[in-house]
């Protein structure tokens, strides 16, 4: 075996001692003839991690499967309330991913009755505040339509009929059972027969032929709970539906048209924060975390979040040979604030963020995501550990990247996430909130001594 052979092989051994050991070690100095001197293997959790709470604007609450309704007052952040907006969308075929024509079937032509109509509610299992209390949730018209080319944000509402259509009370019992696709476990409502009787009458008709005529015809919902609900809870609105049912002249048997809300939705996320840390928070700004007793905060939804920045990368920037083997990013939320059904956020990305505490996009004007590894091919996504209370993210390639100056970074910001196979998506679809009390950057590198 050549003497390069056995240095590598020694080196080898020593590496992977070094990182399954049981203790983090400071350094190993392992000789390398071949190169001419000591390669330096160093761990440090010193690269300070400088963290603020941020107000970021234009939160989209649009485009998610999910919304938020009812109202309660959290210990941390205030009062938080939630309102439910969705269009009223055609029949779906999941087999051509399109909207069908709103038409009875050929059989039933010239046959049909006007029978009820009903909606049906489904929970996405999300809860915030005192469930014990029950909920009132209303249904109401919206008298406004909504403009296809706009991203509705916490901050948007359409106008709506301040008299309800439909009112019901649930307990968190009803509001656990509905979240199913079973329709007989979701929470329904049965409308007026005068709202039932608008809809019979555009089935067959040119307001029912596509999407844009049937959507101004009869716009759509406001979700709304009463004021005094103690608790925020999810609607999965892609789940939920409208049942119009009719019968034919020529039998008993009912049938039904189920329509959508498969369009335009989102939540309107109103807080209060008097009275909190972060009372004075204004849009765009960021609060450092020694103002805030070394904490920085993070909420779903609203808006609020902690931004990060890296000042002391001039120091490994400074070794031109230096080469990151490992990196996590460990966010450590304070359990104290973690307490009855104030669970933490399931799972953060990572945005690179300006010096004007704006989202970055890139040239393709989409959110620039840090999202990929490019040595493990993992996604730069973290979720939340119970078990070691952290977010966990794998930081070895982005900080090689800024360490070569291959890249530069005005700071990070964690958003709310959601991970499919190819892409990354912000997931405003709650209000979960997080107090951190520790955020270290662990590094694993060599360089040469």
């Amino acid at each position: 075996m050549s003497l390069n052979n056995i240095w590598r092989n020694l080196a080898l051994v020593l590496f992977s001692a070094f990182f399954f050991s049981c203790q983090d070690p400071i350094g190993i100095a392992l000789d390398t003839p071949s190169t001419g001197g000591q390669i330096v293997t160093v761990f440090t959790d010193t690269v300070k991690v400088a963290s603020s709470t941020v107000m970021l604007d234009s939160t989209v609450t649009s485009g998610q499967s999910s919304g938020v309704i009812g109202s309660y007052k959290d210990p941390v952040f205030g009062t938080v309330s939630a309102k439910a907006f969705a269009q009223i969308t055609l029949p779906y075929l999941a087999s051509s991913e399109a909207f069908a024509i709103l038409k009875f079937p050929a059989a039933d032509s010239g046959l049909t009755v006007y029978d009820s109509v009903y909606v049906y509610l489904a929970n996405d299992s999300f809860v915030y505040g005192d469930s014990t209390k029950p909920i009132t949730v209303s249904v109401h018209r919206l008298t406004e339509d909504f403009v296809s080319a706009q991203n509705y944000t916490k901050d948007d509402a359409l106008a709506y009929n301040p008299t309800p259509i439909a009112s019901k009370e649930f307990s968190f019992k009803d509001l656990k059972r509905a979240y199913s696709t079973a329709q007989d476990s979701l929470l329904r409502y049965k409308l007026p027969d005068s709202f039932g009787q608008e809809l019979y009458d555009l089935v067959g008709k040119d307001a029912g032929t596509s999407i844009d005529k049937f959507t101004s015809a009869v716009k759509g919902f406001a979700f709304v709970a009463n004021q005094d609900a103690g608790a925020i809870y999810g609607l999965s609105i892609s789940n939920s539906f409208i049942q119009l049912y009719y019968h034919t002249t020529n039998s008993t048997d009912r049938k039904s048209i189920p329509l959508t809300f498969l369009a335009k939705r989102f939540s309107q996320i109103k807080t209060n924060r008097t009275g909190t840390a972060l009372q004075n928070i204004k849009s765009l700004q960021a609060i450092p975390s020694n103002l805030t007793n070394n904490k920085t905060y993070m909420q779903t939804g609203s808006g609020v979040s902690t931004k990060m920045i890296f000042p002391t990368l001039a120091a490994l920037q400074k070794n031109k040979d230096i080469t990151i083997n490992k990196a996590e990013l460990v966010i450590e939320p304070d359990l104290d604030q973690i307490t009855g059904n104030f669970r933490p956020p399931a799972q953060f990305a990572l945005v690179q963020i300006g010096t004007d505490n704006r989202l970055k996009k890139t040239s393709s004007n989409v959110i620039d995501y840090v999202a990929l590894d490019a040595i493990s091919g993992t996604q730069y996504v973290a979720a939340y550990s119970s078990t070691n209370n952290n977010y966990t993210f794998n930081f070895t390639s982005y900080l090689q990247d800024l360490i070569s100056k291959k890249q530069t970074s005005d700071g990070l910001v964690l958003v709310p996430s959601v991970l499919t196979t190819t892409t990354i998506g912000i997931n405003n679809t709650n209000v979960s909130r997080a107090v951190f009390k520790s955020i270290k950057l662990n590094v694993y590198y060599s360089a040469k001594k």
